[in-house]
């Protein structure tokens, strides 16, 4: 991916000309540890740090396909509750009346429907538990991006994150996606433009950033080791670094493109609210001069 200078060639794109872009953090920030003060910043940049630190990406529990089991679970509990209540009362009531026959078909249908009820639940245990203990890291997993203060242990992963490019980079992804939350042209149905999955967005490029780092750190531990002068080992670390620098101009690229389309979308909306303003001034001279000319 190359960016085009003024004299009309093509250069790569480097991590610098990203940082040049966005939204960085502060040399406070960098000293002093992150501390997001915008909801959507905390929310985006948490994102980002679990992709960085590799934890699974679980979806919300509004998206999650609630398995037939646990339908059957509820249908079972129901239907075997009030069965239970109306043979209950059946057996009192041919007690109270000393019909024998009653007590006899009450306790009949709640052993019934007691044994139908645990066999529902002996039948559907496993989807329905794994599917709650989903729902349970779902929910988690959620109320950490969404807390009122950023995580812990996420703080801890962005602040490891901005000592290198490509945790930098996918900061500055975060921050990127944040800023186009917030732009009001981005909630528009009117304007035309191609809108994309901000969450995927940061997710493709945080999995890049947590791999390059991982292939960093096995360079250095190479570079550590006992053989590290070994020509074949030598020759080993030289190719991946220049594997790493390929990956990390690739993924200053993707981040580079990403702030085009946080740009576009800028561009649309103001341009969008410049004609809207024009109309509505438009139409108030309108009304200025229609009523100049009725109090003449």
């Amino acid at each position: 991916m190359t960016k085009r200078q003024p004299a009309g060639e093509r250069r790569q794109i480097a991590p610098k000309d990203v940082f040049d872009r966005s939204n960085m953090p502060s040399r406070w920030e960098r000293i002093a540890n992150v501390s997001p003060k915008i909801a959507e910043d905390k929310k985006f940049l948490a994102f980002v740090a679990a992709r960085y630190s590799g934890e699974e990406r679980l979806p919300h529990t509004s998206a999650l396909v609630v398995p037939e089991e646990v339908r059957w679970r509820q249908r079972a509990s129901s239907v075997g509750g009030w069965t239970c209540v109306a043979a209950v009362t059946l057996a009192f009531i041919g007690l109270a009346a000393q019909l024998f026959a009653l007590v006899f078909l009450g306790t009949v249908g709640l052993v019934a429907a007691v044994a139908v009820m645990v066999g529902v639940v002996i039948a559907t245990a496993p989807v329905v538990t794994e599917f709650n203990g989903l729902k349970s890291r779902c929910e988690a997993a959620h109320a950490r991006l969404s807390g009122d203060s950023l995580d812990p242990e996420f703080r801890s992963t962005l602040n490891d994150m901005i000592n290198c490019d490509e945790g930098t980079l996918a900061y500055c992804a975060a921050k990127i996606a944040s800023e186009i939350q917030r732009d009001p042209a981005w909630k528009s149905a009117r304007l035309e433009f191609i809108a994309i999955d901000l969450w995927d967005e940061l997710a493709e490029i945080g999995q890049s950033a947590r791999q390059i780092a991982q292939d960093r750190e096995a360079t250095e531990s190479l570079e550590l080791g006992r053989l590290s002068d070994d020509p074949e080992v030598r020759q080993t670390i030289d190719a991946d670094k220049q594997m790493r620098g390929e990956a990390i101009t690739l993924l200053a690229a993707r981040v580079h493109a990403f702030a085009d389309y946080r740009d576009r979308v800028h561009r649309l909306g103001a341009t969008a609210l410049r004609d809207s303003r024009t109309v509505s001034r438009a139409m108030r001279l309108a009304t200025d001069e229609m009523a100049v000319t009725k109090l003449r």
